[in-house]
């Protein structure tokens, strides 16, 4: 009995001391710090709360994304704005909220958006639906050929957040081996 309150005892003490050297989550950034004065200065700018919503998201401040995200839409209902919606949701993780968007964008805008195939394929990744995700990269990259190859796919990317990325290359390798014609 006292071996296991021992163990115990050193497992909370080992957990709490991984806490307290776990960084801190961060709460501003010099971007957020501008959104909030253009918010601040323009209650509808809704690209400032489009922006805003995204850089919530990446900080793992959910809640306050998808508030700033419904206002960005209710001012704004937009196909590009949808999409941009969808990039946030998927940056939360929100697989379903950001296929939704990604797909309202698209049909929104006829398909003819030149983002509207290669957002979907971030969405349908997250969903699991690699068959979905397949298909519209190849029509990403019929419409874009810069995803038809790796390296002009990494450049095309490297600005994008490492699960964007890791995305949109493990649909591409999927692509290039069993789908590329």
């Amino acid at each position: 009995m006292t071996h296991s309150r021992f163990a115990c005892l050193y497992l909370a003490l080992v957990l709490s001391a991984a806490a307290a050297d776990a960084p801190a989550p961060v709460q501003t950034t010099p971007k957020l710090e501008i959104l909030n004065k253009q918010i601040a200065e323009n209650a509808d700018n809704y690209q400032a709360y489009s922006n805003r919503a995204y850089v919530m998201a990446l900080l793992g401040r959910k809640d306050e994304a998808r508030a700033d995200l419904k206002k960005a839409l209710a001012l704004h209902d937009k196909p590009q704005m949808h999409n941009r919606a969808g990039w946030a949701y998927f940056n939360m993780g929100d697989y379903a909220d950001s296929v939704r968007e990604f797909e309202l964008a698209a049909k929104l805008s006829d398909h003819q958006a030149h983002y509207d195939y290669y957002s979907l394929v971030l969405g349908y990744w997250g969903t699991g639906d690699t068959q979905k995700a397949l298909e519209n990269y190849q029509l990403a990259a019929d419409k874009d050929p810069r995803f038809g190859s790796y390296k002009t796919l990494q450049e095309r990317t490297l600005e994008w957040t490492p699960l964007e990325q890791r995305a949109m290359h493990e649909i591409y390798v999927l692509w290039s081996k069993a789908w590329k014609p």
